[in-house]
């Protein structure tokens, strides 16, 4: 995949979940898997998806590896954080440590992913 076309995906997923994140919710019950709620399992796997792409966009060059899989990290969890603050004045969305724990969880996943299988 050209490099164009990594960051592209890295834009459609950070936009998928900006959107996803901010349009208003039901507030209703919360389902349940493996005694998790459902929104963290949204969290963790679209955030597993963004630091796998950003960490996949970052694989260019003469970069260390490990630096850019740093970065991915980093800089997905911070995206996670930046979408909580947003939601703060929204009246269907509320400020979460456990969707940024969530968020951390996920950018893990995807990093150690793109680790394992990316180049």
């Amino acid at each position: 995949m050209t490099p164009r076309r990594r960051w592209l995906l890295v834009a459609v997923v950070a936009g998928v979940i900006l959107v996803a994140s901010l349009v208003p919710t039901s507030g209703g019950a919360t389902p349940t898997l493996l005694g998790v709620g459902l929104d963290k399992w949204q969290h963790l796997g679209g955030y597993a998806v963004l630091a796998g792409a950003l960490g996949y966009a970052l694989q260019v060059g003469d970069r260390p590896r490990v630096q850019g899989l740093v970065v991915a990290f980093a800089a997905t969890v911070g995206y996670g954080v930046l979408i909580e603050c947003l939601q703060l004045p929204l009246a269907s969305r509320a400020f979460s440590v456990g969707d940024v724990l969530a968020d951390a969880v996920g950018a893990a996943v995807g990093t150690a992913v793109v680790s394992r299988f990316g180049r």
